[in-house]
């Protein structure tokens, strides 16, 4: 009698990013489950309207560390940016009287930061943290000399909006950063550019011998970049009606930090946006509730600090685990 071959039962299996993202939703639900816990607060409207504004800025800086770091790089300089591109921005409001030129030269100077970033780096191959590195202390005293090293209060209604303005307890910004994350996904996913940005960090040598051009789309993407830091600056400009020369500090950090977390390599030509949203809105639930809690500020940086070196270790470890 011939045998019956046995019925093979179906297998179910994740892949590592799928996992990835599961696992940051698991957290994500723990740690607010913790929080209301510790505060009868957490959950509460205002509360949930203070939390999506404060981590608007960095869902947009991460968003563009995204960009840079599937290209294999890093940008130290996006905090300092942020500060430099909002006294540019702030200085020409009071100057002209004019939001738009505002608003304008915000955006100018972020970009101008990324194309010096990119232009070191993609065209003349220098090291992306030593650049960066380089560029952080230019932003950042460049921002103290724009400011004397002092605030400077903003009242223009228009210039205000976009970080100062709620639809009840919905900020007004959490729709526009919905939006930008359509928009980047379909520039990251969608467009030739998108691709050339993985292939430059993939492997930067092929891309160039397959005429992607890498050294020119590292410019466009450390651009990008600066421009979301531009963004960022008008609506932390917004979010507390004054130009600050030390706004952004150690938000580079942070964008690292949730990037890194959300599954992005660090060697790069991995990752995906959505893995940095959830490794955003993680991060911004971990420090809300910190500070919800009455958590001393200087153990706050401790935590941080201990967050960025466990994904840093995590990430090292999953990829030589896949060697």
């Amino acid at each position: 009698m011939a045998d019956i071959p046995a019925t093979s039962r179906p297998s179910f299996s994740l892949d590592g990013l799928t996992l990835r993202y599961a696992v940051l939703v698991g957290l994500i639900v723990i740690a607010s489950i913790g929080f209301s816990m510790a505060n009868d607060n957490f959950y509460s409207m205002t509360n949930i309207g203070i939390l999506l504004r404060s981590i608007s800025v960095l869902f947009l800086v991460s968003m563009g560390m995204t960009f840079v770091m599937l290209t294999g790089g890093i940008d130290l300089s996006v905090g300092s940016n942020v500060a430099f591109s909002g006294g540019v921005g702030v200085v020409t409001l009071v100057s002209t009287g004019s939001p738009w030129l505002g608003f304008g030269a915000a955006l100018i100077a972020g970009m101008a930061i990324g194309w010096l970033n990119g232009f070191f780096i993609g065209k003349l191959q220098l090291s992306a943290f030593m650049v960066t590195l380089a560029t952080f202390a230019l932003a950042r005293g460049l921002a103290l000399v724009i400011y004397d090293a002092d605030s400077i209060n903003v009242h223009d209604p228009v210039f205000l909006w976009l970080g100062g303005t709620s639809w009840g307890n919905m900020p007004v910004v959490i729709p526009f950063v919905i939006l930008m994350f359509a928009a980047l996904s379909v520039l990251l996913y969608k467009t030739s550019f998108g691709r050339d940005v993985y292939a430059t960090g993939s492997n930067f040598n092929t891309a160039f011998v397959l005429g992607r051009q890498p050294g020119r789309k590292l410019i466009w993407v450390y651009v990008l970049t600066g421009a979301l830091a531009g963004l960022s600056a008008i609506i932390t400009v917004g979010r507390v009606s004054s130009g600050q020369p030390w706004t952004g500090l150690y938000l580079e950090f942070d964008a690292i930090t949730a990037v890194i977390l959300g599954g992005t390599a660090l060697d790069g030509g991995r990752g995906k946006l959505l893995g940095t949203i959830l490794g955003v809105l993680l991060y911004g639930i971990i420090i809300n509730g910190l500070v919800l809690t009455g958590t001393n500020p200087y153990l706050q940086s401790v935590i941080k600090g201990a967050i960025l070196l466990g994904v840093v270790l995590l990430d090292t470890y999953t990829q030589r685990g896949k060697a």
